[in-house]
């Protein structure tokens, strides 16, 4: 099966963890036999030059091979932050022209694979119905509505699902919202991520504590993510002040890996937050850590804290459980699959959103407390090593060919 994946959420070489969820599923799909080439669009325009964070782009090339997969990077115009709706049209127009010379060097596909909504879904219907192929969709989370936007966004997504021959979700909660507004069910099948269980896997503590010159009398809680609002960070940061003062000699340091990202910067705030809770020395901003580097992270903490306000499938939660590092996780996306998938792997904890962060910070300090004595590392490592990149590309390819058999 040739399979033309569209997606702009995608790793480039200067940001290679944005997206790399999508990578490692198709190119798990590749390895399993399936012929992938991959459609990365990248926005651009003049003004893209003068932000920080869109650097990274420019320097993209082109074309490159990775893994088992062909990727290429063309650009669309776009302008930041404004006139989005002309985003469905400029893409469109990229993605059309590539598409075709792919399809005069590969030969004809059997499938188009989208891996987010907008600008890509309109692109890749209106090349579906060109060609004549099935369009499957992964809704990877709920930001991919577009809910509430002040724009056509929302209503273009909306229109979109209802045309789509298939949709996979990476939880219970965007399947059900799409069919909700788009009558998707019988389309939709339910595949959570998978993890690199050859690169998440158990290390004594102790080894991973020495490797990262971390203090052994730290009790730490281990936050990943970009520093955004809806990672929820500070609601953590509110629970160790508590914590701090119910366990004093518990030594509570909370260890944040991330940096700013596309979305935002709330750094900031919470670097105020921590300042002015006396927190300087037990909040630790990690910045940006080597995937590489991570499982040493995972296997240092005593706990993983998903404090996260919004999710599809948290691979960072997958990761610190198969390493065997427990966990209190936010009730978004998968979580709930995930964490109940097998025993002991941790706590569920209600969405905080829109709880006042004190009250968040108190509920948090309590789940925590609860959760942080659990032990048998080793063997939640091994019961969630079954649960790999390879283990979701089958599923999500057995989905893909059963287009048109329902």
């Amino acid at each position: 099966m040739r399979i033309l994946a569209i997606s702009t959420l995608f790793p480039t070489p200067n940001m290679p963890n944005h997206g790399v969820f999508v990578y490692n599923r198709l190119n798990a799909m590749a390895n399993e036999g399936a012929e992938v080439v991959v459609i990365n669009p990248l926005p651009w325009s003049p003004a893209h030059a003068l932000f920080k964070k869109y650097q990274g782009i420019k320097g993209t090339p082109q074309y490159r091979s990775s893994g088992a997969l062909d990727i290429y990077h063309p650009r669309y115009f776009s302008l930041p932050g404004m006139m989005k709706d002309l985003e469905s049209v400029t893409a469109k127009r990229t993605v059309l022209k590539l598409a075709n010379s792919l399809k005069a060097k590969y030969g004809a596909f059997d499938r188009i694979d989208v891996h987010w909504t907008y600008p890509d879904l309109p692109a890749a219907l209106e090349l579906a119905k060109k060609w004549g192929v099935p369009c499957s969709l992964t809704l990877r989370g709920m930001e991919a509505f577009y809910q509430n936007e002040a724009d056509n966004r929302e209503a273009t997504i909306a229109s979109a699902l209802k045309q789509v021959d298939h949709v996979i979700s990476l939880s219970k909660q965007m399947a059900e919202h799409a069919e909700q507004i788009a009558g998707t069910g019988e389309r939709t099948d339910i595949i959570r991520n998978g993890v690199n269980t050859e690169l998440f896997r158990y290390i004594p503590i102790e080894v991973a504590r020495e490797k990262l010159n971390l203090p052994p009398d730290r009790t730490i809680l281990l936050g990943v993510g970009s520093l955004i609002q809806r990672k929820g960070f500070h609601h953590v940061v509110e629970a160790l002040c508590r914590l701090t003062d119910m366990y004093p000699d518990k030594n509570f340091h909370y260890h944040i890996l991330g940096s700013t990202g596309l979305e935002g910067n709330f750094e900031s705030e919470l670097r105020k937050l921590v300042n002015n809770l006396g927190l300087t020395d037990r909040v630790h901003f990690e910045g940006s850590i080597p995937n590489g580097d991570l499982p040493y992270w995972y296997n240092a903490a005593d706990l993983f804290c998903l404090s996260s306000f919004g999710e599809g499938s948290p691979n960072v939660l997958t990761e610190a459980l198969s390493c065997g590092c427990p966990a209190v996780a936010s009730n978004v996306g998968s979580v709930m699959d995930i964490m109940t998938s097998e025993d002991d792997l941790g706590t569920v904890i209600e969405n905080q959103e829109n709880i006042p962060d004190k009250d968040a910070g108190d509920n948090w300090a309590e789940a925590i407390s609860e959760t942080v004595v659990l032990s048998d590392r080793e063997k939640r490592a091994a019961t969630m090593g079954k649960y790999t990149w390879q283990w979701c590309a089958r599923k999500a390819l057995a989905s893909i060919k059963s287009i048109g058999e329902r």
